[in-house]
């Protein structure tokens, strides 16, 4: 098979413009599957490409967008991290691929890495046009997670989590910083050289509008979207975990993540590998083969 191609694409989510790329795998007719992929936390879409390149060279169409105030997406604070906004733009996304030519509209899968692998959860339950979810190093919370009993938090997530009007619930900002470089300022969210290295490597690599500093755009809701332990048990679709059993982020514990995908009452697959939060995100490495390999095999045997 041919290496794959993509166009530049472009859709409205919440009034903002969310940009990104459509890739299409080449020498395949009909409609094919979709996997519908964003970035994590305070990084661009365009650290994902490798990922996204091979997906499509494996037969599958790839909708990689940058979430709304990063990187070539629009939106307003720049580097404004909101959950919500950003769940209700795999939705957008969803929407938008789902009208493009040569897609089959039956096989959407959502791919999440880290902070957005949060987001693919939900939308995974929320949204009934999802058949797969995958989740890249996902962030489950730590031994100090109190899981819920009941559903009644969840269940105000699940009804509001499309129609509430965030004019009535504005957001507060808080400044944080990526990861411990000298730009920026307030907390560091993701300690360690590893993330240090990472985001120096890949802004090298991927000249673009990165930055240290973000916003974490706070709202007072009856439950929140941030909470990372609550979607799990309300998937339904066949669901792959990645983990890194050495992950180093404190909001990725591995006894955590794996509580979390025992709760899963679906289909699932769980891969865990070695080298940290970061060392999956690197091409031509055993964690990013070993992740990319059975995330593919995954998605084809749940699209056939």
């Amino acid at each position: 098979m041919s290496i794959e191609n993509y166009e530049q694409i472009e859709f409205v989510s919440e009034g903002a413009v969310l940009r990104g790329r459509l890739y299409r795998p080449v020498d395949i007719a009909g409609d094919v599957p979709v996997v519908v992929m964003a970035h994590g936390f305070s990084v661009l879409a365009a650290w994902l490409e490798d990922y996204a390149n091979d997906f499509a060279q494996a037969g599958f169409a790839v909708l990689l967008f940058d979430h709304r105030n990063f990187g070539e997406s629009d939106g307003t604070p720049r580097y404004g991290f909101d959950n919500l906004l950003q769940i209700r733009g795999y939705r957008d996304a969803i929407s938008f691929v789902a009208t493009q030519s040569g897609i089959d509209k039956q096989k959407i899968a959502v791919f999440g890495e880290s902070a957005s692998s949060l987001g693919a959860q939900f939308i995974g339950v929320f949204d009934d046009r999802v058949r797969a979810v995958v989740a890249y190093t996902p962030v489950c919370g730590n031994s100090a997670t109190k899981f819920d009993t009941s559903n009644e938090k969840f269940d105000w997530l699940r009804e509001n989590w499309s129609a509430l009007d965030l004019s009535t619930v504005p957001a507060r900002e808080l400044a944080v910083r990526m990861c411990r470089l000298h730009e920026g300022e307030g907390p560091v969210i993701v300690e360690g050289d590893a993330a240090v290295s990472y985001t120096t490597r890949m802004r090298k690599k991927y000249p673009g509008d990165w930055s240290n500093q973000v916003f974490i755009l706070q709202r007072k809701l009856e439950a929140q979207f941030n909470e990372p332990r609550l979607p799990a048990k309300y998937l339904k679709v066949p669901t792959l975990f990645v983990i890194a059993t050495d992950d180093q982020q404190p909001v990725c514990e591995l006894l955590t993540n794996r509580r979390c995908f025992d709760l899963i009452n679906a289909p699932k697959q769980l891969i865990e590998i070695t080298g940290g939060h970061f060392g999956l995100a690197y091409r031509d490495t055993e964690p990013y083969r070993l992740a990319t390999s059975a995330t593919i095999k995954f998605l084809q045997s749940v699209f056939g």
